[in-house]
């Protein structure tokens, strides 16, 4: 690959103007992230952050592009920064108020992604004037500033660290009004802005390193492992189906950060020429890998699909959806243009890739705008399934409404006018006083006697009784009389599902008498045995519990072994103890259904 990142060192006078837009940006970011300052300003919720975002992204983009004042890409990149962040922050954070909002966590993290798709365009404009770059170059300049930025971020650490240093060694010495002094955030936050842009300028338009070939490098010995651990797992779903055995979950976002994955390092292998990168016989095994992508993308929709069928669509699944549907169609693209070209398929990575650039900026102001409104979507979604009965209305529904604020209140005043569902969003599984006991849920096994009231009266713990106590975990409870151990007395046995998909719970008591001295004999129940069943597959389990409700199963003697103490031969105890020899306890059963 070329070089992208051939420029003159920065003039003085750029230096200049970083350091005071760094100490602006240190100031802003202060003001912004102390709550004491933030309420005092008596502005709106909606412009509270408004600060925030421009301090950390204008500047940031500045020191990306800036190496000289003329260039119309520079003032076109901060034109376009600022009118991002004032959108951003209309549309994600319209109802913030000055104290912490939970949009931050999410909205920052896109706006970085955003940002980091749109600065090399920038950046090759200003090298090459125009705006459609070669892709190998673009691969180049993607790397790069990945790694300068990480280097920055490093080095502006690395300076705040030295000014705690100070503040440490001043109090030692006895300069305690230095320390006093430098000890404030202010100067902490300076320290990192001035650490990060100088050195992210100084860095950048300096020293000069193929950052795209080192990571091509790396990409070839990492994508035919990752190509290995493809096909590998695409086999193990193929036996699975072949043999009907249980699929262990759908795994949706592991699937989407495999395909992610595998994207990034075939671009970083073959960016858009057709010079072979690896033996023919591994070529073919990574260029088979790219068609299996194709099964590991439409199964990371499928899985997204089948959980909103299952409950409705969140704000994460709409994330994950949009990221799967875009990485499915990416993968579809690669597929084509393999079979079209086959050996000379990278050739069109470059196109491709390019067009997927534009198409995920769309995707992620779609997304930022009225268009798709995923508040929305999910509220309506949300209101769907309560009137579909796939959703239970409870606390924790109203919960997740008012997080969507507006258009989850609007949901929840619809729901307050139905009596039964405004009762519904009071009830807390947290509260005690709601929680139902394990008599009220306790279930009759057919054919067999209840549990006796001694055994109630003795209120014993019931290992994983939540499971049963607790309505939003839908476990179930089974006590009922049995023979156990096979003395011709019923025992008390006591079975839980709900809290494993393979497995269910049993516990054995067993009727004893108490003695105590100077008072009658009492006959109490004592825990004898437990058994966890297991199963094979969440079906065989199913069919096994349904099969114990209803009073088909049999107890079969379980095998223990006797451990028999045996001395050596002529070696004689200093003292024997005592053995007294009584008849052999039978072994308790184990229950099969």
């Amino acid at each position: 690959m070329k070089n992208s990142a051939l420029q003159a060192p920065a003039s003085r006078f750029v230096y200049v103007i970083v350091i005071v837009v760094a100490l602006l940006q240190g100031l802003t970011l202060n003001a912004t992230s102390d709550y004491l300052i933030r309420s005092s300003w008596q502005v709106p919720g909606s412009l509270v952050w408004l600060p925030m975002l421009l301090a950390l992204f204008v500047p940031s983009v500045f020191s990306y592009l800036i190496n000289r004042f003329s260039s119309a890409a520079l003032w076109a990149g901060l034109l376009l920064t600022a009118v991002l962040c004032v959108w951003m922050n209309f549309w994600y954070l319209s109802e913030a108020t000055a104290g912490h909002t939970r949009e931050l966590s999410s909205l920052i993290p896109l706006m970085v992604l955003l940002f980091w798709l749109i600065l090399p365009w920038f950046q090759l404009r200003q090298l090459s004037g125009s705006w459609n770059p070669d892709y190998a170059l673009l691969t180049e300049q993607y790397v790069r500033n990945t790694v300068l930025g990480a280097l920055a971020g490093l080095i502006g650490l690395l300076v705040m660290g030295m000014l705690f240093l100070a503040v440490y060694l001043f109090r030692i010495v006895n300069l305690e009004f230095l320390s006093d002094w430098l000890n404030d955030s202010l100067y902490f936050w300076m320290s990192f802005c001035l650490g990060f842009n100088i050195s992210l300028v100084f860095i950048r338009t300096v020293f000069t390193f193929s950052t795209g070939k080192i990571a091509g490098y790396v990409a070839r010995v990492l994508l035919p492992l990752l190509t290995v651990i493809g096909v590998i797992a695409a086999g193990g779903l193929l036996l699975s189906l072949v043999t009907g055995v249980r699929v262990s979950g759908l795994g949706s976002f592991t699937m989407i950060w495999f395909v992610s994955l595998n994207i990034l390092l075939l671009n970083l292998v073959y960016g858009n020429e057709c010079v072979p990168r690896f033996r023919s016989w591994l070529n073919g095994l990574v260029l088979a890998g790219v068609l299996l992508l194709n099964v590991f993308s439409l199964l990371s929709v499928y899985g997204i699909l089948v959980r909103v069928n299952q409950y409705s669509w969140s704000i994460d699944r709409l994330y994950g959806f949009c990221i799967a549907l875009f990485l499915a169609m990416v993968v579809l693209a690669y597929s084509a243009a393999l079979l079209w070209k086959r050996s000379g398929w990278a050739v069109l990575l470059g196109a491709v890739n390019k067009a997927g650039l534009l198409i995920l900026m769309a995707i992620i102001l779609v997304i930022s705008s009225p268009l798709a409104d995923f508040k929305q979507i999910t509220a309506n979604s949300i209101l769907a399934g309560i009137e579909k009965g796939r959703i239970k209305v409870t606390s924790d529904i109203r919960y997740t409404l008012e997080d969507l604020g507006k258009r989850g209140e609007a949901v929840l005043a619809m729901l307050n006018e139905n009596p039964e569902y405004s009762k519904a969003l009071t009830y807390s599984s947290y509260d005690q006083d709601n929680r139902r006991t394990l008599r009220e849920v306790m279930l009759t096994v057919a054919g067999s006697p209840a549990l006796p009231e001694s055994w109630w009266e003795g209120k014993y713990d019931v290992t994983r009784a939540w499971f049963c106590t607790e309505s939003s975990a839908g476990g179930e409870c089974l006590g009922f009389m049995a023979d156990a151990d096979g003395d011709g007395q019923d025992d008390a046995l006591v079975c839980v599902s709900g809290y494993s998909d393979l497995s269910f719970y049993c516990q054995i008591w067993q009727q004893a008498t108490e003695v105590t001295d100077g008072q009658p004999d009492k006959q109490v129940w004592e825990e004898r045995d437990y058994q966890d069943i297991q199963y094979a597959s969440e079906e065989e389990k199913q069919a096994a519990w349904a099969a114990l409700k209803a009073g088909h199963y049999s107890l079969k003697p379980k095998v223990w072994m006797m451990v028999v103490p045996e001395p050596e031969k002529g070696a004689e105890p200093e003292q024997a103890p005592e053995v007294i020899q009584e008849p052999a306890t039978p072994a308790p059963l184990v229950i099969q259904p």
